[in-house]
């Protein structure tokens, strides 16, 4: 999911600006999809989303968070619209904010306490890999491939990536596999 989601990340600001994608927008306008309307959705959700993280299914949490990522995408490169776009860049603002929290987060759930900071560290490294590899990628596959074909592979990964959390959902939709880390351990 999340090397789908920062492959397209950048190429947002390239399908606005690049006149080869005919959006023609204007400097302010790639500002306000890319930056101001994403982080303001961030801005209003993140305090929402740590709600339900603690009162949330955690893999029910993660589902939720990669449909939007994958709706966002895929409203974003295939509307062709402003009202579109600005709809999309809504739900990915939405989505991000969840997904700041459960990244965060996610570790205090399932590592041992004295453990936590290992499983950060581990998931932090990877994180940057795939965070300089995905843009990469993205930028060289949108030489070959349409962004409308690579907005749809990019949402199939994302739904497959989905498909292998939803047998991890308990039957019960709410609550924590472990409680919270509620203090710093350290050795």
């Amino acid at each position: 999911m999340g090397f789908a989601n920062l492959m397209m990340l950048p190429l947002r600001v390239e399908y606005l600006g690049n006149p080869k994608y005919q959006q023609h927008a204007a400097v302010a306008t790639i500002a306000l999809l890319t930056g101001v309307v994403p982080n303001l959705a961030r801005l209003v959700m993140s305090p929402i989303w740590g709600y339900l993280f603690d009162h949330m299914n955690f893999f029910a949490l993660r589902v939720t968070l990669n449909i939007g990522f994958a709706i966002g995408i895929l409203t974003f490169f295939m509307t062709g619209t402003m009202t579109g776009m600005v709809c999309a860049a809504i739900v990915f603002g939405i989505s991000n904010a969840g997904g700041d929290v459960a990244w965060s987060l996610w570790v205090t759930k399932f590592a041992p306490p004295e453990r936590v900071a290992d499983y950060m560290s581990i998931h932090t490294c990877f994180t940057g890999i795939r965070g300089v590899l995905a843009p990469l990628i993205g930028f060289y596959l949108v030489t070959r491939l349409s962004m409308g074909t690579l907005a749809a592979i990019s949402s199939g990964l994302i739904g497959i990536g989905t498909l292998l959390l939803v047998p991890e959902i308990k039957f019960a939709g709410r609550g924590k596999l472990k409680p919270a880390l509620l203090e710093e351990v350290s050795d």
